[in-house]
């Protein structure tokens, strides 16, 4: 049994609060040996994986995007089928699955065995989580990726898309609460943020609000960005870069000890920002940016030797263009056929 805490709320001892309520009760599921190279995999993505070995100690080795990874299941969790239906929750440090409704046994075994009790509000919490995932299972599509430029050849226009689509994602926007109570927000950039706009959807229709009830897929949507942003310490999102050019942005603050334990002012600190595309000439490329003060580093991995060598010749273009932004290229680094770590 767990102890309460004062007031009577349960208490829970060893689990990640954030994870707790990002998948409730669903048993979590971590890869323990890797495929020696690893697929596409996103934080977020649902992935159908066939058992193709099972080990002793509750292991097996299963088959996700055609790739084998030896996978560790909780000791209370059995496993009686030949597939199985996961998320991604976290790739660092090791790649980590949550089991969804594709296994019912499996999942009933886990509840039978949980003594873990929420609060009301995680509770509500999780009842939002369940209706985004609901949603999910029923095939309704999330909203549109944020549109950053209606032309590629307006950098400009891209930079400034990409700002707003980050700071309007709804991610931040309890911090962002915040700076308005203290007068640094003005009240209508809170308007247009999602969690605003559902709000007064629902004060508009309450009829429609009383029949979905306090889940709203939407919300509930939302809340899981926010959560799985704060466990995996990055934000990552789907955008269009222009018309029909979807990409992936993931931004990500590296950690103090990474680097130097010493520096721990702001000024210090290291922002990785890292895109990836498929674009229709160069083909499959990713680039990390590092930024410390007033330095970047820019790393490029390109699925092609050729794009590769394009991008080297160009070097100069890129440092002179930094330049006149006021920043300084300190590393240029092109790679082909590598993947970038994120």
């Amino acid at each position: 049994m767990t102890p309460p805490l004062q007031g009577g709320t349960p208490a829970t001892q060893g689990v990640s609060a954030v994870r707790l309520l990002r998948e409730g009760s669903r048993p979590l599921i971590e890869a323990s040996v890797l495929p020696a190279r690893l697929p596409s995999l996103v934080v977020g993505e649902e992935v159908d994986a066939r058992v193709a070995e099972r080990l002793d100690g509750n292991r097996l080795v299963a088959l996700i995007k055609g790739n084998a990874f030896t996978l560790d299941l909780p000791q209370n969790l059995t496993v009686r089928g030949d597939s199985l239906h996961l998320k991604v929750t976290r790739l660092d440090p090791t790649p980590t699955f949550v089991l969804l409704d594709g296994n019912a046994e499996a999942e009933a075994a886990a509840d039978s065995s949980s003594n873990v009790q929420l609060s009301r509000s995680a509770q509500y919490l999780n009842g939002l989580l369940d209706a985004a995932r609901g949603r999910g299972a029923t095939g309704t599509r999330e909203s549109a990726p944020a549109l950053l430029s209606s032309r590629p050849d307006e950098p400009e226009t891209l930079a400034d898309g990409l700002k707003q689509a980050i700071g309007k994602s709804g991610a931040f926007y309890e911090s962002h609460l915040k700076a308005w109570s203290e007068g640094r927000l003005p009240l209508d950039a809170l308007k247009d943020e999602p969690q605003a706009r559902l709000e007064s959807g629902r004060l508009q229709d309450g009829a429609h609000a009383a029949r979905q009830g306090a889940a709203s897929p939407e919300l509930g949507q939302l809340v899981q960005r926010q959560l799985d942003t704060l466990e995996n310490r990055q934000l990552q999102m789907p955008v269009l870069a222009w018309p029909g050019q979807p990409a992936q942005v993931t931004i990500q603050e590296e950690q103090v000890a990474e680097r130097d334990a010493h520096h721990d002012d702001a000024s210090a600190r290291a922002w990785h920002t890292r895109l990836d595309l498929d674009l229709p000439s160069l083909g499959g490329l990713s680039v990390k940016l590092t930024l410390l003060g007033g330095a970047v580093q820019v790393r490029f991995a390109a699925d092609d030797a050729d794009s590769a060598a394009l991008i080297e010749r160009h070097g100069a273009r890129l440092t002179s263009g930094m330049a006149s932004a006021g920043l300084d290229l300190a590393q240029l680094t092109v790679a082909s056929d590598a993947r970038l770590e994120t």
